[in-house]
């Protein structure tokens, strides 16, 4: 008899808690994708990072071998990545297609599905990746941000080995 009390009692401090933290819509995700986008289209580094939680890991996989390479960076590692690469390529284009969002039952959390197509040139020689993106969200401080990228890059594939 005494479960029940405790089970209505830990009911209602867990649904305080979900209360309590901001909502995310399809609104607000979207409205980083878009920023993120131009920033991306920009070569702009900081820009992104504004809507990279604090918390926020890239996860690349690559072919490595026979097998599948996982690679995790935090958020200062990839900004730190992506402002030092931008500059030495001659030529870079970004595209977002086929974009699927769900805002997850929590009703404070979502994620996103896209086709990310990237063009560049370096050294003179033009390369296309084309990779299937997943991305979370959540609200910090009020604001949507990115929780975690990943996805595939197909090297020999869609991005030929860099030096063959």
């Amino acid at each position: 008899m005494t479960r029940l009390p405790t089970i209505i009692v830990l009911g209602i401090l867990l649904s305080f808690q979900t209360q309590a933290a901001d909502p995310i819509t399809r609104e607000h995700i979207q409205q980083v994708i878009d920023i993120t986008d131009a920033a991306a289209r920009n070569r702009d580094a900081a820009g992104i990072g504004e809507y990279l939680s604090t918390g926020f890991e890239r996860i690349i996989e690559f072919p490595h071998d026979k097998w599948m390479a996982k690679v995790r960076i935090g958020k200062d590692k990839y900004l730190e990545l992506i402002a030092e690469g931008w500059p030495t390529i001659e030529e870079y284009d970004y595209r977002r297609d086929a974009t699927v969002i769900h805002v997850m039952p929590d009703g404070i959390t979502g994620q996103s599905y896209s086709t990310i197509t990237e063009t560049l040139s370096l050294d003179g020689t033009r390369r296309v990746s084309i990779f299937r993106e997943h991305a979370l969200y959540t609200m910090e401080n009020g604001s949507p941000v990115i929780t975690q990228i990943s996805g595939h890059t197909l090297l020999g594939d869609t991005m030929p080995v860099w030096g063959e």
